[in-house]
């Protein structure tokens, strides 16, 4: 239960950064966007560590309604 709820917090923390760098740059937040920007993100950890990093999967689950 700790795992998931470390991952819960880390995938929250994640997506508070990325609706912090929209509203930065006044860009428009959308669920559909920050799903989009996090797969991009899930794809390059793939790419660099070779398996998919927890929080950013859960994140975009949640963001896409599971």
């Amino acid at each position: 239960m700790e795992r998931l709820d470390s991952t819960f917090e880390e995938a929250c923390r994640i997506v508070g950064e990325c609706c912090l760098m929209f509203a930065e740059r006044r860009e428009e937040i959308s669920l559909e966007r920050l799903a989009l920007w996090l797969q991009r993100a899930q794809e390059e950890a793939v790419d660099t560590n070779g398996e998919q990093h927890d929080a950013l999967q859960l994140a975009i689950e949640r963001l896409n309604g599971w």
